[in-house]
Order: structure tokens, then sequence, then C-alpha cells
């Protein structure tokens, strides 16, 4: 009768931050979700994965407890890590500690280092950098606990599989909304006219349409591998949601990652027209979703403008160009080391009076941590890339998942130069996977060398 009575005062709270993204919650909650996560992995070990990347992709939802806004991602992983370790028991050899990490750690303390010199607020820099210092520790745990070839494959198809069901709560919610049903969507005031956009469980419509849009380019990637024939039915329909959702976010960013993408298939697909094909679905989407919108904000008989208005309006761009002007302004002030973590955010607030945001990864780290950091991040993820460049030289039947999840990924990094979700949970989930992909894809080799 107690644990019903917890449950009942837990869903009520949760069906609350379908109208807010940050609620109160008791101390409970984070025990639950925590206890509950722990006893999943323990009785299945193989879905410690899945789960976490399950857990990354309801990043709307944050708990607020001790002055910060936790995620569900962090308390469960808490949990799976956890229960992970007790079953699996690995040795220090199956972290796959490369002389690259050491890159990552020096970023790490530059970052840390200039917070303590420059934040003006000691603490919110601080919040940050658990949050910076948490995406690294899920980058770890995916590739230690993926690099065996089955745990690898599965954990793909898990982010296929949760990518999907997100991107068809994010429809869900953009065809109730109208409806006065609010399960995440927001609106966009433009002069003479309103539209809304979906984002379901994810952060904002920015993140639901990249979370997408990478998803639909994995999908997209295996569909076009004969490896997968028996597969094309579900591939096909679970693209045919994810570019949904790309076209009903409304985010001009993931549609330029989505081209970028394509073209990635074009070039390194042995089926080349098929990207055509899926390039003139998105667009037609795409299309249909300005229409949809337009009309329903009242466009009248001139849809057309309105779609176009709705397309090419510069008030965002020059929103993001006076945030980088001022983050310039930063880096010049500090160019070696940087500011420090989330400093811009605690010097600058948007129109809107929130705190302000870097969208673009390079101008970010620039300010954040100065040319010292931008040489270590991109010196990290550069030599990321090259092994992954390695790995995909090698044929086997997991080349088709690592070169699916290079082509999202790489798509994703274009997304980053104008909106930037770098630090949230399922960027690290990608890096992880591809990291692990690697390990299992070299390992595959020898043994059929062997």
């Amino acid at each position: 009768m107690i644990f019903f009575s917890i449950w009942t005062r837990l869903t009520q709270r949760v069906m609350q931050a379908q109208l807010e993204q940050t609620v109160p919650t008791p101390w409970y909650a984070p025990a639950l979700l925590a206890g509950g996560a722990f006893t999943l992995t323990w009785w299945r070990v193989a879905w410690a994965l899945p789960l976490l990347i399950a857990a990354t992709a309801l990043d709307r939802y944050r708990l607020e407890m001790a002055g910060a806004g936790w995620r569900i991602e962090h308390f469960a992983f808490v949990g799976i890590a956890l229960a992970w370790l007790l079953r699996t028991r690995p040795g220090l050899k199956q972290f796959h500690f490369a002389r690259a990490d050491a890159w990552l750690a020096a970023f790490l303390g530059v970052a840390v280092t200039t917070s303590w010199l420059h934040a003006p607020r000691l603490s919110e820099s601080l919040k940050f950098f658990g949050l910076m210092c948490f995406g690294v520790l899920m980058f770890g745990f995916f590739r230690a606990a993926g690099a065996h070839a089955k745990d690898f494959t599965r954990a793909v198809w898990a982010l296929i599989g949760v990518g999907v069901a997100a991107s068809a709560f994010g429809i869900l919610a953009w065809l109730l909304f109208p409806l006065g049903i609010n399960l995440g969507a927001q609106t966009y005031s433009l002069e003479t006219f309103e539209t809304f956009s979906a984002y379901g469980t994810l952060f904002d419509s920015n993140t639901l349409g990249m979370f997408a849009m990478a998803t639909a380019l994995l999908q997209m990637t295996l569909l076009l591998d004969a490896q997968f024939a028996r597969w094309r039915v579900a591939l096909g329909v679970g693209i045919a949601v994810t570019l949904l959702a790309v076209a009903l976010s409304l985010t001009r960013t993931a549609w330029i990652g989505l081209a970028v993408g394509l073209l990635l298939i074009f070039l390194f697909s042995p089926r080349r027209r098929w990207a055509l094909v899926f390039g003139g679905a998105a667009l037609a989407l795409v299309a249909g979703a300005l229409v949809a919108s337009s009309a329903l904000a009242g466009g009248g008989g001139a849809l057309a403008d309105f779609s176009a208005a709705r397309l090419l309006t510069s008030q965002s761009v020059f929103f993001r160009l006076e945030s980088y002007a001022r983050a310039w302004q930063g880096f010049a002030a500090q160019p070696l080391f940087g500011n420090g973590a989330n400093v811009f955010a605690q010097k600058y607030t948007t129109a809107a009076g929130t705190r302000d945001w870097v969208s673009n990864l390079v101008l970010l780290t620039l300010h954040d941590t100065g040319i010292t950091g931008l040489a270590l991040l991109g010196g990290w993820l550069a030599s990321l890339g090259v092994a992954t460049g390695r790995a995909l030289k090698r044929s086997g039947s997991l080349r088709p998942f690592l070169l699916a999840l290079t082509i999202a990924y790489v798509s994703l990094l274009v997304c980053y130069l104008a909106t930037s979700v770098f630090w949230l949970g399922w960027n690290w989930v990608y890096l992880g996977l591809l990291a692990a992909g690697n390990i299992a894809a070299n390992d595959a080799s020898t043994v059929d060398e062997n």
C-alpha cells in the first residue's frame, strides 16, 4: 500500500512534467529511478546499454534537487553502471583506455581551472562542469560495455528503436497540440502569425529534429546494405516516421544535417540512387510540414507566402549572430584558456529574459576554454575519427553499423555549428558507440584473419 501511494505521487509528478520541463521532486524519486534501473540491469545485464539509451531520450524531464535540474539519465546511469560492474566484474583492460583520453582529461582540467579563476558564479560553472564530466563517463561506459560485437549491434538497434519511438511521440504531440493537449510542443511567433513545432520527450524542437535526423540516417545506411534485406520493411517504416518528425520539428539545422548525411550516403553507399529517393521524400515532407503549420496558423489563401516566411525568417538567425559576437569578444579577452564553463550564460540573457547560450560548438568551446581547450577537444575528436576511418577499412558484418554511426555523427557535428547539444547525454552515446564499434570491428577482423 505504501509503495502504491509512492508510485501514484510519482506518476502524478511525471504527468505534471508534460506541462513543465523542470519540476520539484521528493527524495524517493531518484532512488526509485536508480533502483529500478539497477534491478532491470541486474536481471538482464544485456539491457544495460538499451536502458541507458532510452533514458537519454527523456532529457526533457528534469528533477529539481539540491538547486540543480537533474535528468532521468543521471539517476539511471548510477543504477545501470553499478549493476553492470557487479554482474560483469570487468578488468582494467576492458575499459580500453587510450592515449587520446589524456587530451579529454586535459580539456576537463582546463575547463575547471579557468572556471575557478574567472567565473562570476563558480557554483553555476561547476554545475555545468559536472554535466561535462557526466558526458565523458557516459562515453567511457558505452565504450567498455559495447566493445563486443553482440553488445555493440544490440546497442545500435536500440538506438534506432528509441529514436523511432521518440519521433512517433513527437508526431503525436504535434497532432494533439491543436486540440489543447500538450505532450511536448512549443509555439513560434512571427509577426502576423504563430506556428508550433513538436519536441515530445526531447529538450526542445531542435533537439528532437537532430535526434530524429540522426536516427533516419542510421536506418537509411542499413537499409541500403544487402545484409539487412529482411529488415527493409521495418526500416522503411522507421525512416518514414523519423523523417516526418524531422519535418514537423521545423528545425532548419536538422534539415541541413540531413542533407549532409544524404550526400555522405550517396558517396559511400553501393546503392547511390536511393539517396536521391530519400532526399526527395525528405524534401516533400519538409514542404508538407511548412504548408501544414502555415495552414494551422491561419495562412488562408497565401500558404506559400506564410510557409516561405517561416522558412526564411531571420529573427532567430539575428539572435544567434548577436550571441556569436558577444562570445567572440569574450574569447578575445581570454584567448588562451577562456572564461570558464557556462560563463556566457552567467553574463548575458536573451530577449525573453532567459540565460543566453552560444549555439555554435566551436565558439562555445573557444569562449569557455580558449584556444587550448578547442585544440584538446578537437584533437580528441580527430583521433576518434582517425580510428573510425581505420576500422571502416576492415570488411565484416559490423562495418554497416559503424558506417551508419559515422554518417549520422558527422551530420550531427554539422548541426552543432548552429545548434549545439554536445553536452547532452545522447551525444555521448554516439561517441561511445563509435569507439566501441572501432574495438569490436578490429577484434572481429583479427579473429577472421586467424
